[in-house]
């Protein structure tokens, strides 16, 4: 994901999905799964275009504050033999810190199977997968706002999103939800840029287990990082040059067992 970004000096934000589940008791602690599958025309993560259309499913588990799992895009389409495939593995933690104020910290393994094994890490131009780590604080008050730093160990890049969201009910199962982002990116070597983004999104439950959403998103980069995904691989000539802002959509289904 991000390193076919930062390879071009540029460097997911598909709209996510939120993951209802189902809570069980184990050895004393809250346990929930939730799988997801999402479509979207065009992935992208932190400002910078990694595919065109793509279909992501994901699966995690939680145990009381503990959290992991298993997320993946798959390219789709004409285009999609120039769009790497991607699987990402995750794990984190959150806690209070106050009655307003939580915290999270955690880690993601990014793999390119198509470049090789799971553990071909730091090995150079060929690497095949990336790690990164992260800490975040989220806060109890109006738009829900929240920052989080990450630094990949492996490209040695740093970078620092905040984020809002709020959600407009709009009858008894279904709402609509805004978020909106921001972030800047400083990569060892050079290629720093700034990113913003916002996505709305109409999400419908069918009942206490499983949603259906369909949003739209919009992207800026301070880079030319968006890439027109809507073109013939055979014909050079629809190709055109990246650009500096970009408009997709998505929709999806999750649900809890």
């Amino acid at each position: 994901m991000k390193k076919l970004a930062l390879r071009l000096a540029l460097m997911p934000l598909a709209l996510p999905l939120t993951l209802l589940s189902s809570t069980y008791a184990l050895a004393g602690e809250d346990v929930s799964v939730s799988v997801s599958t999402d479509y979207v025309t065009e992935y992208v993560f932190r400002g910078v275009t990694l595919a065109g259309d793509a279909f992501q499913p994901g699966a995690e588990i939680s145990v009381g504050n503990f959290s992991a799992g298993v997320w993946a895009s798959v390219a789709s389409g004409k285009e999609s033999i120039i769009f790497a495939d991607e699987i990402d593995i995750y794990a984190g933690y959150g806690f209070d810190l106050s009655e307003t104020i939580s915290a999270s910290v955690g880690a993601t393994l990014y793999h390119y199977p198509q470049s090789g094994g799971v553990f071909d890490i730091g090995t150079g131009a060929g690497d095949a997968s990336t790690v990164e780590v992260y800490g975040g604080l989220g806060f109890d008050a109006p738009l829900a706002p929240s920052i989080t730093a990450y630094y990949d160990l492996t490209l040695k890049a740093f970078t620092l999103e905040g984020g809002a969201e709020y959600s407009v009910p709009i009858g008894e199962k279904s709402s609509f939800d805004i978020g909106a982002s921001a972030g800047l990116v400083t990569v060892d070597g050079g290629g720093d840029y700034q990113y913003g983004s916002l996505s709305g999104a109409l999400s419908y439950g069918f009942n206490d287990n499983t949603s259906v959403y369909a949003g739209i998103n919009g992207g800026l980069s301070s880079q030319a990082s968006f890439l027109d995904t809507n073109f013939d691989i055979t014909n050079p000539a629809t190709i055109s040059a990246p650009d500096k802002s970009s408009v997709w959509f998505g929709v999806g289904i999750s649900s809890g067992f």
